[in-house]
This record gives structure tokens, sequence and C-alpha cells, in this order.
């Protein structure tokens, strides 16, 4: 008996099997396949955009991405996908959201919740070659300036002054390239120098304001820009990408400039003494714009634009967007106008009503932009295009891809621009950029010829990374390969 209980037990299992209703498969998730359609901008463009959901294996939901607008043709993501079993969907990459009603997917992209319009199936297209384009002219010289620089030149009677990343500062003769001379600070410059008559004035990477004589490279001051609380000011997040400081504003027999530490600092040029301090709120590595002779404007890391009226020292304005400002605000057209890292060049009316919003898809806005003949000139990070901008409409003239990060300002003379890029060799990086240089015709953005640099090694960028200058017609820039160099404007 004890041999026959086994066989029984297995034969009324099977019985017991036989007699339950077999259990369906999960149902596939409805959002799985390919979707195509396009994706809105404030300023009225539509651009091709696709997913195509796959399952991760593990029960969840991952992506392929395809916008082609930022050179992304079916690359794989990778982020998790979530869905709440109602037909709406989510995902980290870029703030993106989902809702699904029959053969539509609708939702919202980025930050900036631009419109998403999709539909069942369609192709993701592989990537055109690039276009080529004249070969820029050979450079006039080049000075070694010892290590990489993010910071742009300015340039004065013939001479271009430009900090580096080992702390040493350089007054180089545009002439002939050969140093004038070359003061040895402790800490990196990042940030563009401000000029007067007498001195060179920057502030460095310890937030440390610092006057040079200008004919000399003397040391004349040095002023730590930052409080009791934040001793050693404070770094701002993702230190990658933020090689950075503010420029100081010299107005009216004072120096404006903001720090790490929250505080936007009135300071005298002659003796290095803070005259009196704002509390921002939030680190400022924005420079000042001025409104008027007694207004200027500055942004903030969390994102608000404030507008400072210099003899109350009271606030007039606070603007506020999705993302850390880093740019120069500007008054133009009676528009206030800034770029944030929430992807968008903003404007606004003067009384703080929002007038405009020109987006980059899901680039950060670095570039300060220059105006010229009414007309905003703008490089773009990720976009990789250098822009022609309407300040009071904000549609662009002409857009040129210019194959590369152009986070410096444009330079921009009677009849071309020129804009440095950068090329960045950092692990998960979906979007291969160049390196160089590029003049564009200024009436239609056309490329006239462009300078290609050498890729990056792995973990690290090169190219240009601040603007160009232009001095006794040579166009001036520095690299992120350690020289500083001249070529024709011509």
């Amino acid at each position: 008996m004890l041999t026959r209980i086994p066989w029984l037990i297995l034969a009324l299992a099977g019985l017991t099997a036989l007699a339950l209703p077999a259990q369906p498969a999960p149902a596939a998730d409805p959002i799985l396949g390919r979707w195509t359609g396009t994706v809105g901008s404030p300023q009225g463009e539509q651009a091709e955009i696709g997913f195509e959901f796959r399952s991760d294996g593990q029960g969840g939901l991952t992506f392929r991405f395809h916008f082609p607008a930022m050179f992304l043709h079916g690359v794989e993501v990778g982020a998790p996908v979530k869905a709440d079993g109602t037909g709406r969907y989510t995902t980290p990459f870029f703030d993106t959201r989902f809702r699904l009603e029959e053969d539509r997917l609708t939702g919202t992209f980025t930050a900036a919740e631009l419109p998403l319009a999709l539909t069942r199936g369609g192709d993701f297209p592989p990537r055109p070659p690039r276009a080529v384009h004249p070969p820029a002219p050979a450079a006039l010289w080049r000075y070694r300036l010892g290590v990489g620089t993010w910071a742009p030149p300015v340039a004065a009677d013939g001479v271009v002054y430009v900090g580096g990343g080992d702390g040493r500062f350089h007054a180089v003769r545009t002439a002939d390239g050969i140093a004038a001379w070359v003061w040895r600070g402790r800490t990196p410059i990042d940030g563009r120098a401000t000029l007067d008559d007498t001195s060179v004035y920057f502030l460095d990477t310890s937030f440390h304001l610092v006057a040079l004589d200008r004919m000399t490279g003397a040391l004349r001051w040095r002023l730590p820009l930052h409080n009791e609380f934040l001793a050693g000011g404070s770094a701002p997040a993702n230190p990658t990408f933020n090689h950075r400081a503010a420029t100081p504003l010299l107005h009216d027999g004072t120096l404006y400039v903001g720090s790490s530490d929250g505080g936007f600092y009135a300071v005298n040029p002659d003796t290095g003494t803070v005259r009196w301090r704002h509390e921002a709120g939030a680190p400022v590595y924005s420079g000042a714009g001025l409104v008027d002779a007694d207004t200027l404007l500055y942004g903030t890391m969390d994102g608000s634009i404030v507008q400072l009226d210099l003899r109350t020292r009271r606030e007039l304005l606070r603007l506020h967007t999705g993302g850390g400002v880093v740019t120069t605000p500007l008054v133009v057209a009676d528009r206030i106008v800034a770029g944030s890292r929430d992807y968008q060049l903003h404007a606004f009316h003067r009384d703080g009503r929002p007038a405009w919003r020109f987006s980059a898809w899901f680039s950060w806005i670095e570039s300060t932009p220059v105006l010229r003949d009414g007309l905003l000139y703008l490089g773009g990070s990720d976009f990789a295009r250098v822009s022609a901008i309407d300040p009071v409409t904000g549609q662009s003239r002409w857009s040129t891809v210019v194959h590369g990060m152009s986070w410096g300002s444009p330079l921009v003379t009677e009849r071309h621009v020129f804009a440095g890029t950068v090329n960045q060799n950092l692990a998960g990086t979906m979007i291969d950029h160049e390196a160089g240089l590029v003049k564009l015709d200024r009436a239609t953005g056309a490329i006239r010829w462009r300078l290609i640099l050498p890729k990056a090694p792995a973990g690290r960028f090169s190219g240009y990374a601040g603007g160009p200058v232009l001095v006794g017609g040579k166009v001036v820039v520095a690299g992120l390969d350690g020289f500083l160099s001249a070529y024709p404007e011509g």
C-alpha cells in the first residue's frame, strides 16, 4: 500500500489540474511597438519624433528614441517607463509623459511641456551624412596657455586677456601671439574678465574677485566673495558642466558681481572693499546686465531673473524660469531676455509678463545672446545650432547646425558670425558633437568655413568653450587644448 500512495497522489493531482481552467498569459502592454509623430515648440515649429517601446525582460518597459532635430536616430535610451494602469505612462527621460487613447499617443516632452502627438507605426530613418564645408584658413599664430581654458578671452588695444585652468592669467599681444605678461594665481579661472583703463578684473573658481594691473599684471587686490556661512563658496550642481564664473560688470565707478554664496556684491574697484551685498537667494553664475543707469538684471541658479535698484538695493522684479540662469540677462525691444537651463530662451515684458519662449528642445541655453542691428545671435548646447532671433516675436530668421556645442556668445561682425564649438567624450553621451570654429554668413546663416578639431580623449572635452573675440582683424579663441589661437577674419 505504501508503494501505491505516491502514484495515487499524482493521479489525483493530474485530475485536479485537468478540472481547473488554464490561466491566461499576461496581456501585452498596449503601448508596445513603434510610435511616430511630432513634437511642437513654443515658436510653432513641429519636429519629427518617435518612440519604440519594448519589454525590458523583467516585467517593465524601456524604449528606443528617434529625434532627428537633436541628431538622435533610433538610439537605445535604457530609461524605464512606468505605467499607472489607466493608459498613462511616464519616464524620467526629459520628464516625458504619455497618454494612450486607442491608436493615438499624446503627452508632453521635457519640463517645458512641449506637446507630443504620435500614432502607431512609421520608420526611424538613419542619420544622413554630414554636409562638407570649406575648411578654415590656417591659424596666424598659436600661444601656449599651458592647460585648457574654459574662459572666453577679452581684448583691448591690441592685447588679448584670458585666464586658464591652472590659475594663470595671460596678456597676449595679438600682433605676434607673444605674452606681454603672465600672472600666476593658485585657482582655476573660468570666467570672462572685465577691463578698464588701468585694471583687469575677474572671478576665480574659489570665488575671489581679483584685480590686476593691466599694464604689468601685478596684483592690485584679491577679495573673497563668500560669507561666513559658506566659507569658500558652494560648488554648483553637476560640476562637469559648470566651468564658469560670473563676469564682473563695471558701471559708474562700481564693480557688480555675483557669487556662489547666494550674494550679489557691489565692490569698490580702487580698494577691493565691499560696498554692499544683496541676498540673491541662490548661487549666482550669471553676469549682470544694465537696464538703465540705476537698474540692473542678473540670474540665479534657482531659475530667477532679478531686477535690482542700485540706489535702494531693492528688488523691483523677480522673474522665474524652470532652470538655472547662467547667461547674462539683457533688455532689448522693451523685452527682458535671458536663457535658462530649462531649455528655453525667455522673453518677458518689462512688467514681468511672459512675451515669448524660444525652445532649444532639450538643450540648456548657456550662450548669452548678442544683439546687433535688431537681431539676437545665440549659440546652442546639445542644440548644436547658431540662431538669429527676432527679439520682438522670438521667431528665428535662421538657425544653422554647427555640429558641436556652442556654449559661448557668438562673435558678430558686420558681415559674419563666428562661433566656437565643443566635443564631449563622456560615458553615456548620445549625441556625437564636433569641436572647432565656424564662420557663418550673417544674413543667411550659411557656413563659409569650418575648422574641425580632434575628438576629446575619453572622459574629457575638446574645442572652444568660450566665445571668440575680434581684435586687429584677427578672430582669437581660447581652447581646451591649452592654446590661444588667432585666425584671419576674412
